[in-house]
């Protein structure tokens, strides 16, 4: 790795949902619910075996935080939630 960088690759899909259950992996996914708001903004719940919701997360948030990102930049999902 020329960059010192890690890097992650992750399965694309035009579906949301199931772009975001492939950047969860390797985290066990039960559903992932899309809505939008009477505001107008989409939100994504993400539910996850109990014993996988660590590995979701990530250390110190840091998984959340990038399934936030990536949803927002590729799908317009302002917000998601795992729980």
């Amino acid at each position: 790795n020329m960059t010192g960088k890690k890097h992650e690759v992750i399965e694309h899909s035009e579906n949301p949902a199931q772009f975001l259950k492939n950047a969860l992996k390797p985290a066990k996914v039960d559903e992932v619910r899309i809505t939008e708001r009477m505001d107008g903004k989409t939100i994504a719940v993400i539910s996850v075996n109990p014993k996988d919701k660590g590995i979701a997360i990530g250390k110190n948030g840091r998984n959340a935080e990038r399934i936030r990102f990536l949803a927002k930049r590729y799908f317009q999902i302002q917000n998601v939630s795992i729980t």
